[in-house]
């Protein structure tokens, strides 16, 4: 089989379904469906509303994404489900943190350098901008890297949430870039 092309994928996916059957009983078949099949790799969080969806440790590698449901009750009955498959929740905040230091570095580099251009200074501050620039790339670079290894897991994910709920009407989202 083919490996997908990076580019058929998004980083972070997101689905919105409907189904007929209620919040609670939809919670119901997604935690039997774990429990029935010893053979899932999935392990389950219920916080605050949500169902979170992750590999358990064995099969888990730093790359590894999540699916995280919302189920929403609608006024005309059934209910409404939010997919989102991403990287972990500490992946994704670490990468923001990256490339928030770049910017910080190269707002810095600016600030730095023109600051020695009005006191008439030597200006070498610019030479900051190309550390941001090639670090902001190099991050880029590692995400990547870092989805091309999620990709089977990814498809996987979307394919016990199918499993779980068959019934399940797709009402947003490109079902083929997962």
């Amino acid at each position: 089989m083919n490996q997908p092309s990076l580019n058929e994928y998004q980083m972070r996916p997101r689905y919105k379904f409907s189904n007929e059957r209620t919040a609670a009983e939809l919670r119901s078949s997604l935690k039997q469906a774990l429990s029935s099949d010893a053979n899932w790799p999935l392990q389950y969080k219920d916080t605050h509303g949500h169902l979170i969806f992750s590999y358990k440790k064995k099969d888990r590698h730093t790359w590894s994404p999540e699916m995280d449901l919302n189920l929403e009750e609608r006024p005309e009955g059934g209910t409404l489900i939010r997919v989102l498959i991403g990287p972990a929740a500490g992946i994704w905040t670490f990468f923001m943190f990256l490339y928030t230091i770049c910017i910080l570095i190269a707002a810095g580099s600016f600030v730095l350098s023109y600051s020695q251009y009005v006191l008439d200074k030597t200006i070498w501050g610019f030479w900051l901008l190309p550390i941001a620039v090639l670090g902001a790339v190099a991050v880029y670079l590692a995400g990547l890297y870092g989805k091309s290894r999620a990709i089977p897991q990814m498809i996987f994910l979307k394919k016990f949430f199918d499993a779980a709920l068959p019934k399940s009407v797709l009402l947003e989202g490109d079902l083929r870039k997962v």
